[in-house]
């Protein structure tokens, strides 16, 4: 393979990759037992499916710290080695900005357009991040996150009422991990109720990896076309909320934001509200459980539930990757010696590098004691760290101690192997998760 450098021989690769592909249960999805696999590698997401996004990045890691794959539409070098993730994404070699650094991006389609082809915070840099990600970081400042403390247990006190009264098996996604950031978003973010629901159901199209290249575009046309609607609705009738205030920001700083940079912006953050952070509430309460030693560490004061927090978005982060980066020029990074080509696409793994066993002991083990839980990329690095990482967390933190306060018998229907994930290799969560609460 000459686009990467395994860290063993083309031989041994060959007999670890076809054990691995007999052991999932996969055949000879790419080419081969015998010999080196074919590459580039097809991640999650296209067909044929068969493996979670961390099985895909421990096969991954079997080809070298940064192997080719086949994504939707294209392909990337995959970044699977956390230390290596680390020194591009805070690098100044590596770049967010596709209308800068990618050749190909007036004619990509699908996935990789709706992903590269938006112009706020992710896809910026320099002076143009800075212009973007200032109104955000003052709109989600820590002061403000903690003031939203008591509306987040109110949000979580309902939505637990309501489950109650339940005798039967919950789908603890539907009735509980999404409504909590979805309320978060209506009332304390401002996002008109009304449309929210279309919101979401479009959302869910661009997170949908092997969706058609066409059915991509519709969701982000209906995703644009909300915003820009809710975007006038605030400039008509002001709230004391989170995207008004971005409106007002974007709109008297000295660069003000085009309606276009604007609708972008707002997707990015109303997005990553939820999307993220109802995974990130379903997976922990599953790996507290599922793992019920863990959960008694918590009880007994030897672990904090932001202590398992991390190591659950250690373990399972809410998104996989977030595609693409560029190189910016040809570069070879010093201590792997990977080498890069200008304009190539990268694609960081977050699911992969958080398992890095160069990093973690046993990585593949959910442990709140873990020393080095917080080693992880789930809420990013460098500029381009998430802002509502703050707010996130809370969110997570009390809907979790909440729920597990009031049902403390709760257990999983189906063994957590059971579970079935979303089809992404971007979005990084359950799609249901069905619970008996007594």
């Amino acid at each position: 393979m000459s686009d990467t450098r395994a860290s063993v021989t083309e031989e041994e690769t060959g007999s670890q990759v076809g054990t691995y592909l007999r052991g999932a249960g996969l055949g000879d999805r790419n080419g081969p037992l015998t010999g080196a696999p074919r590459c580039p590698f097809r991640l999650r997401g296209s067909e044929p499916e068969g493996l979670s996004n961390a099985q895909e990045g421990e096969f991954l890691r079997m080809l070298g710290p940064a192997p080719a794959a086949e994504l939707p539409g294209g392909r990337a070098r995959v970044v699977v080695d956390y230390d290596l993730a680390l020194r591009l994404a805070a690098g100044p070699h590596v770049s967010r900005d596709a209308r800068q650094h990618w050749q190909h991006l007036p004619h990509a389609e699908g996935v990789l357009a709706a992903w590269t082809g938006t112009h706020n915070a992710l896809n910026s840099e320099g002076d143009d991040h800075k212009r973007f990600r200032a109104p955000i970081s003052a709109a989600l400042s820590r002061r403000r996150v903690e003031t939203m403390g008591p509306e987040i247990e109110a949000i979580v006190a309902d939505a637990l009422a309501d489950v109650s009264g339940s005798s039967s098996v919950v789908d603890l996604v539907q009735a509980f991990a999404l409504r909590v950031p979805t309320q978060v978003i209506t009332r304390l973010l401002g996002v008109p109720e009304a449309s929210l629901a279309a919101f979401q159901t479009a959302a869910a199209g661009l997170f949908d990896t092997a969706a058609a290249p066409d059915e991509m575009a519709q969701s982000m046309m209906a995703v644009l076309g909300l915003l820009g609607q809710m975007v006038e609705e605030k400039r008509q009738s002001p709230g004391d909320d989170l995207v008004t205030d971005l409106i007002q920001a974007a709109d008297a700083s000295e660069e003000a934001l085009s309606d276009a940079e604007l609708r972008d912006q707002l997707m990015l953050i109303v997005i990553a509200g939820t999307e993220t952070t109802v995974h990130a509430i379903g997976t922990l309460l599953v790996h507290l459980l599922s793992h019920p030693r863990q959960r008694r560490l918590i009880l007994e004061g030897a672990a904090t539930m932001e202590d398992a927090l991390e190591e659950s978005l250690r373990l399972q982060p809410p998104v996989s990757a977030v595609p693409l980066r560029f190189a910016v020029n040809d570069f070879t990074d010093p201590s792997s010696m990977e080498s890069f080509a200008r304009g190539e696409e990268i694609l960081i793994h977050i699911a992969a590098t958080g398992r890095d066993p160069r990093v973690h002991d046993a990585p593949e083990t959910f442990d709140v004691l873990r020393t080095t839980s917080r080693r992880h990329l789930a809420f990013g690095h460098g500029i381009h760290f998430c802002p509502g990482a703050p707010l996130a967390r809370r969110e997570v933190v009390i809907a979790v101690t909440k729920w597990l306060e009031a049902f403390p018998h709760c257990r999983l229907a189906v063994s957590e192997d059971e579970l079935t994930l979303v089809p992404s290799f971007i979005s990084n969560g359950f799609r249901e998760i069905p619970v008996l609460l007594h």
